[in-house]
């Protein structure tokens, strides 16, 4: 639809049911204010979609994840904790970011933090191998 880059990649494969993306009520939310930037807007503006459209292939193409779990352990921004989160209570064996303060993690736990282009690097697609992000 909209998607393009490299993370067009990403959402083509969980597209076509090779991995799963999970999100969570809060990071939809934060998909939302985020779409809600000017700049943003007017790219997807420009293409004819509309933010709820957005939010509807998000949640169309990912899990909802009803998390439970809280940590502490992002202390530069607190808010970035809800991706750990989801991540622990969606089982997830990866978080793709490109936030600068999960990445300088590096893992969580047993949860690896890569960007988009490191998890393309290491993503292999056979279909045995099934991963949750």
């Amino acid at each position: 639809m909209f998607w393009g880059g490299l993370p067009a990649k990403i959402v083509e494969a969980a597209e076509d049911n090779r991995l799963l993306i999970i999100v969570s009520e809060e990071i939809i939310r934060e998909i939302s204010r985020t779409l809600a930037y000017p700049r943003l807007k007017e790219i997807f503006e420009s293409v004819n979609v509309s933010r709820e459209e957005l939010i509807e292939a998000v949640l169309r193409i990912g899990k909802l994840v009803d998390v439970k779990t809280r940590v502490n352990a992002v202390h530069e921004d607190p808010t970035d904790n809800k991706f750990l989160e989801c991540a622990l209570d969606g089982n997830a064996n990866y978080i793709v970011s490109g936030n600068e303060h999960l990445l300088k993690m590096k893992c969580y736990q047993k949860i690896r933090i890569v960007s988009v282009r490191k998890f393309l690097k290491l993503y292999k697609t056979p279909e045995s191998n099934y991963q949750k992000l």
